[in-house]
């Protein structure tokens, strides 16, 4: 055998001398090539630019020859801040989002570069070079990279160099160096990328507070057909070893082919066999491979491979590792079906995790309330992502520090009434923001549970056992209570976890060990509004059946505290003497209470108090003598005893008396001698002074609390030993009498005397007085005249329905009581004849009568009022009605009284309504429907003693919390705007009525109401979820906004729609149409809409005119005018034979509604301003020509411009940045602009021929001219620029135009989203005048409203 090894060694010695000899050579050969080395600009070899200092900057290099990328040939190349270039596009913005980007780009270093703070070293540069040598140096590289191109000719080079560049915001503790090199021959072009050593130090800007990371630096290549390719570690912590790394032999340098390439192929690395340097075995140990370890993770080598440990303070399997107390996210998709439901693929899951004390908040959104019901039986999805993140107790590994973030969680339900369900988690690590992902799949069936029903799930247990390293099982049962259908759901999880595992030779097996998670706090809520199903839990792992928070170790109390478990958690409370405050860094401590100073001390008013650490101490004054705690005199101090407060020893574990303490008796204080003074806090001592604990009914006496006569009980407690009518005197109990006799006042200690009922307290507050007696109706003890006939002769017995009962009254004519009736001879008004005025006589005619002349009669005489009948002086009720015709609707005559019908009630105006019902309204419990005099309308009011809102219900108003402490927890009494009164009122984080508060759930406390792609932020109206550049949505929903084509105009010609450059070149048709008038674009989408008047339908498409769409249809004539709201996803447009302006959801056409169908003529063009929420058209009616504006549902409705102003206005446009609106006017041949709010117009250009379609960019107004047949301009000083004279397609006119330019609004509103939660079918329109911001306008399909049809408006001319 060893003969046979010298042999092979023999054999094999030239062989490794020659591999070794070739390899010194292709080493001498690319140091000779200096292929690290920065290429520099060379002096006559071409043209240099410089970007100015910024995050945003662009510089622009145009190309004599086109040079290859892919599959396409460009002109124009933009050197970017970012670290990237791009073609024929500038990309000045950094966007927050993985490759592939829009635009086609090489990417050297894509990341977020700010030199803003940057010193005179740094630059960003951008040359072309034709300098001999360095040409030769490049197409050396190629020739020795490249096999088939060893005959390579390079005839320019054009490198882009980020030199010392710093990073977003401002920074420069750290700055990067790199530089990109396109090498061009005759068709070929090649990308040399140079990372110098060191040159590498950053890799991401600095997030925002509450913001998504930056991904790391990208680097690689983008095509316009969507190819693209990435380098090694790009957008990752590897991207940091472009620097060590290669493709080419040579560290931190990189090449690639990127033309010519055919269609299926990308871009191509070297094949040169000589540049394959790695070797398969360094690949299993540290030296190879160790930068796979996190950032943050040590390498270590083991007997096969190697190991990744995460450094102190960072926590995960060492490939990753994150740091500690880090708030971490995780996102997921969900798919499958559940009972037989496909899940809908926007649904996604989001949890927020507060790895301090691993409480974890997941949403899923959106989801309908019937599978939300459902997918909270699905506890896998609670249980993993707390498994990830549990708080370690006892050294146990949580699932992040067991996987990474890598692994398959696998678990089958069955619930005990026989569903079952397969839930299958596929963790795929971190993404490019750091957030943890998930793919969720879901397939089976669970018990039906009522989309309304409150879930509880009870604390619980988890077990989980290794059953070999890298695999975890867990069996457990659960159980779901309903309370309210009095319901509990029992089921069984059954669960596997599969993983990568690392273990180091001395690592022990884990294999049979059992560790317990235990997750308790759980919330099962479904929030409609938003659609999303919300759940958190704290989870603790490692812990065993007697943990708590203040003896596992999780805990650590701070000086002067002690720590006490609290249900699942724990507080610190400050030990005896002590008291909690916050320090400057918001942390809260234990100072010592000065119990002096505060007079919460219990020394003797004959004492000194002394205050100390923890406590005080007493010492008696000159001339007392005691214990401090109690000092008499000297000539009385003899032979009494003294006791101190009672010191309770306490154990020091857990703060509560020792069970030594606990049964050992308590002294019982001696009783005083007949002849010694009586010392009340003798064994007691907790009470300064006794008499403020007794009852008001009690007095006291040296410290003695005792009821007063005529009371009973322990004189803390007193209870009245007389009964309600009685009062105590003499001893005994004797009978309130309602005479003028006196009776004693009870007062308490501090003097403050009340009386019985029926009594008052006389002024020196000595005795009760009779207060009087009560009046009595002489006449209800008389027999009714209808048994006794005992009435007057001049009187009659009536029956009085108000009283019922007959009673006597007078005739006509006379007055009394019907038992004595006197003639009435005068008249019931006195004349005063010297100031010609009439006074009626007191007490001659009935309350509810008046005073009137009666020319028959040559008097006045009393009549009764209206309602009432009578002779005047006594007057009654008349009958209301006689028959249910004299009452009105939904009312029923009963005994002459009108009465409504079951299920109504009379409202202020006498009708008979729904009940509950005022106007078109129903107010609120304990509120009535009142009628507003000056405004002639009803309104629901709170009845007298309630406050609220009428219309949701009124509270009663409670005794003022600075006269009774009674505000809530969580609240405090705070004064109004009236000094005088207080109100309780919610602490900042809580809401409710002062009385009750709950914690607000705001996206700050609770990260996941937001968007993954949102931020929270803080506003006039509170903590709102706002999207992050480059998405839109409602920030508890946003989706990303897409980068399109810019800086063109897009324009009608009739039959054919056009697409011109802004300088004029190029002009290309993207589009046929029938007769296309006015359009518009939707900058989110990228599509361009227009209105078809031939075809009779709005349509749109791609802005190069790809991907058309039908979008309106039916029930649409001449649509002339667009407008887009791209922020509320709205399409506004008129229509010249209906007469109408209508408006249409982009999302969902079938949500459509006409807001104007009155007072139009000939409506064409039509502009909305989504930033202030107005819309505006023209009508060019020759007789009375006009523009209107509103507000966006149609309301509000104004006259802007009238036939004084206008003669045939044309298109209009909206300026963003001032709110002015613009319109072109083929009648005054002009170009004006005019302020809505303040009326002033200013003209842009006059003296035109005919004026049609109008538009205009950031710095330069367009239209089209029906004369010239040209695109005219002015800019924005008012100077005319040459004309864009574009190729007709079509007819030789131009109608309507818009312009696309780059920027997009990034603004949000209340029915951008979800159709703003309107129901019903209704369509959501923006109005901040209404309380909700909205209105949701009835449509066609609605059910709860209905809307007549367009013609039942206005009938279409013929």
């Amino acid at each position: 055998m060893k003969t046979f090894n010298r042999k092979l060694w023999r054999l094999l010695l030239p062989l490794l001398l020659g591999l070794s000899q070739v390899s010194g050579q292709f080493e001498n050969y690319l140091d000779s090539l200096h292929a690290e080395e920065l290429y520099e600009y060379v002096e006559g070899s071409g043209s240099i630019q410089y970007l100015a200092k910024g995050n945003s900057e662009q510089a622009l290099l145009q190309l004599e020859q086109p040079i290859g990328f892919y599959g396409e040939k460009y002109e124009q190349i933009y050197i970017n801040t970012n670290g990237i270039l791009t073609f024929n596009v500038e990309f000045t913005e950094y966007l927050n989002q993985p490759f592939p980007l829009e635009y086609p780009s090489i990417a050297a270093f894509y990341s977020n570069v700010d030199t803003s703070n940057s010193d005179d070293d740094s630059s960003i540069s951008l040359f072309e070079s034709r300098d001999p040598q360095s040409l030769n140096r490049a197409q050396l590289l190629v020739r020795y990279a490249y096999s088939d191109w060893t005959e390579f000719e390079a005839r320019q080079l054009i490198v882009a160099t980020w030199r010392n560049v710093g990073y977003f915001n401002s920074k420069t503790d750290r700055r990067n160096t790199f530089q990109v090199v396109l090498i061009v021959g005759d068709s070929q072009t090649f990308v040399q990328f140079i990372y110098p050593q060191g040159g590498l130090n950053w890799l991401q800007g600095e997030a925002g507070e509450f913001g998504l990371p930056d991904i790391r630096a990208q680097a690689g290549f983008v095509a316009e057909d969507g190819r693209y390719y990435n380098l090694n570690g790009s957008g990752s912590e590897n991207a940091r070893f472009l620097s060590d790394s290669t493709n080419l032999g040579v560290a931190g340098v990189w090449l690639y082919q990127v033309a010519p390439l055919a269609v299926d192929e990308n871009a191509l690395a070297p094949n040169n066999v000589e540049t394959r340097t790695e070797s398969p075995a360094l690949a299993q140990s540290c030296n190879g491979n160790g930068h796979q370890c996190d950032s943050h993770a040590q390498c270590y080598d083991k007997s096969e491979g190697y190991c990744c440990v995460c450094d102190p303070g960072f926590y995960g399997n060492g490939r990753s590792c994150l740091a500690n107390d880090l708030p971490m996210r995780v996102t997921g998709s969900l798919s499958g079906q559940l009972n037989g439901q496909a899940i809908s693929e926007e649904a996604k899951l989001q949890s927020y995790v507060v790895t301090t004390d691993a409480r974890i908040y997941t949403t899923i959104n959106p989801v309908s309330g019937e599978q939300a019901a459902q997918l909270r039986l699905v506890l896998p999805l609670l249980t993993t992502v707390g498994w990830l993140f549990a708080k370690s107790v006892n050294g146990a590994a949580n699932g992040y520090q067991l996987t990474g973030g890598n692994y398959q969680h696998i678990s089958r339900i069955q619930y005990e009434t026989g569903e079952m369900l397969l839930v299958n988690q596929t963790f795929e690590g971190l993404n490019y923001w750091d957030q943890l992902t998930v793919k969720i799949e879901l397939t089976g069936s669970v018990p039906r549970v009522a989309a309304e029903a409150a879930l509880h799930l009870p604390d619980y247990t988890d077990e989980y056992r290794f059953v070999r390293p890298g695999e975890l099982h867990s069996l457990q049962s659960y159980q779901l209570e309903l309370a309210e259908e009095k319901r509990v759901i029992g089921f069984q999880v059954d669960q596997r976890i599969l993983y990568q595992s690392c273990l180091r030779d001395d690592d022990a097996d884990p294999t049979d060990r059992s560790v317990l998670q235990k997750v308790s706090k759980i919330t099962l809520d479904y929030f409609e509004r938003d659609q999303a199903l919300r759940t958190s839990a704290l989870s603790k792992i490692g812990v065993d059946a007697e943990s708590n928070a203040c003896t596992d170790g999780s805990v650590q109390c701070g000086e002067n505290a002690i720590c006490v478990p609290y249900e699942d958690t724990y507080r610190c409370d400050c030990h005896h003497g002590y008291s909690a405050q916050v320090d400057e860094r918001g942390a809260e401590i234990c100072i010592d209470v000065d119990e002096c100073a505060l007079g919460t001390h219990v020394c003797d008013e004959n004492a000194l108090c002394s205050n100390n650490e923890g406590g005080f101490s007493c010492v008696c004054v000159d001339g007392y003598e005691g214990n401090g705690y109690r000092c008499l005199r000297n000539n009385t101090a003899d032979n009494i005893e003294y006791s101190t407060p009672s010191e309770t020893p306490v154990d020091s574990q857990q703060g509560y008396p020792t069970e030594e303490e606990q049964q050992q008796p308590r002294p019982q204080p001696e009783q005083p001698d007949e002849h010694d003074d009586y010392q009340p806090n003798q064994g007691n001592g907790q009470h300064l002074d006794e008499c403020y604990s007794c009852s008001p009914d009690a007095d006291c006496y040296e410290g003695r609390c005792g009821c007063r006569e005529g009371f009973s009980g322990d004189g803390y407690s007193c209870v009245n030993i007389c009964g309600h009518d009685e009062v105590f005197e003499h001893g005994r109990c004797v009978p309130i009498l309602l005479d003028d006799h006196e009776v004693e006042p009870r007062c308490n200690i501090l003097g403050d005397c009340t009386c019985p009922a029926g009594y008052e307290l006389s002024e020196e507050s000595r005795t009760c007085r009779f207060a009087g007696g009560y009046e009595v109706d002489n006449s209800e003890d008389l027999l009714p005249c209808d048994v006794d006939s005992n009435c007057h002769i001049n009187a009659r017995c009536a029956w009085w329905e108000n009283q019922l009962r007959h009673i006597c009254t007078c005739n006509a004519g006379y007055s009394g009581d019907g038992y004595n009736c006197d003639p009435i001879e005068d008249s019931c008004a006195i004349t005063l004849i010297y100031v010609h005025q009439l006074l009626q006589k007191p007490e001659i005619c009935d309350a509810h009568a008046t005073c009137g002349y009666n020319e028959e009669l040559g008097k006045s005489e009393c009549i009764c009022q209206r309602g009432y009948q009578g002779d005047g002086h006594n007057c009654q009720l008349a009958p209301e009605c006689h028959a249910a015709e004299q009452c009105g609707e939904n009312a029923y005559c009963d005994g002459g009284v009108c009465l409504c019908n079951a299920g109504y009630e009379r409202d202020v105006s006498d009708r008979c309504v729904p009940t509950g019902r005022c106007g078109s309204v129903f107010c609120g419990s304990n509120a009535i429907c009142k009628w507003d005099e000056a405004l002639s309308v009803q309104f629901c009011d709170c009845i007298d003693g309630y406050q609220g809102d009428a219309l949701t219900g009124c509270i009663s108003i409670p005794i003022p919390c600075n006269l009774r402490n009674n505000c809530g927890i969580h609240a405090t009494c705070e004064p109004t705007e009236d000094p005088a009164n207080y109100t309780c009122q919610c602490n900042a984080g809580y809401r409710g009525d002062g009385y009750v508060c709950i914690e607000e759930q705001n996206c700050l406390s609770n990260p996941t109401m937001c968007d993954m792609n949102a931020k929270c932020h803080s506003t006039n109206s509170g903590l709102v979820c706002v999207c992050n550049p480059g998405f839109y949505g409602n920030g508890s929903v946003c989706l990303e906004r897409q980068q399109h084509d810019s800086n063109f105009l897009i324009v009608s010609q009739g039959v054919v729609l056009v697409r011109v450059p802004l300088n004029g070149r190029n002009v290309q048709p993207i589009k046929v149409a029938s007769m296309a008038i006015g359009l518009d674009k939707d900058c989110v989408e990228g599509r361009i809409y227009w209105g078809d008047i031939s075809a009779r339908k709005i349509i749109s498409s791609k802005y190069d005119g790809t991907d058309e769409r039908v979008f309106i249809s039916t029930d649409i004539e001449s649509p002339e005018g667009i407008a887009i709201d791209v922020i509320s996803r709205r399409l506004y447009w008129t229509d010249s034979e209906k007469d109408t302006i209508e408006v249409a959801s982009l999302d969902n056409s079938s949500l459509r509604a006409v807001i104007i169908n009155k007072d139009l003529v000939n409506p064409r063009g039509i502009a909305v301003d989504p930033y202030r929420e107005k819309l505006y058209w023209s009508d060019w009616d020759r007789s009375n020509p006009k523009i209107e504006y509103s507000d966006l549902d149609g309301t509000g409705r104004e006259l802007l411009l009238g036939a004084n102003d206008v003669k045939l206005p044309n298109s209009l446009v909206v300026l963003e940045h001032s709110g002015e609106l613009c319109y072109a006017d083929a009648g005054t041949r002009k170009v004006e602009c005019i302020n809505a709010q303040s009326r002033q117009t200013r003209t842009i250009s006059q003296e035109l021929s005919y004026p049609f379609g109008l538009t205009f960019t950031h710095d330069q107004f367009y239209w089209t001219d029906w004369t010239t047949k040209k695109l005219e301009s002015v800019d924005s000083a008012g100077v005319r620029q040459k004309p864009i004279q574009t190729t007709f397609f079509g007819s030789h006119k131009l109608y309507g135009m818009t312009a696309v330019e780059q920027n997009c609004p990034q603004y949000s509103s209340q029915c951008q989203i979800n159709n703003g939660g309107c129901t019903d079918s209704r369509l959501c329109l923006v109005n901040r005048k209404s309380p909700s911001g909205k209105s949701c306008k009835c449509t066609s399909a609605s059910t709860g409203c209905t809307v007549a049809s367009p013609y039942d408006f206005a009938a279409p001319r013929k």
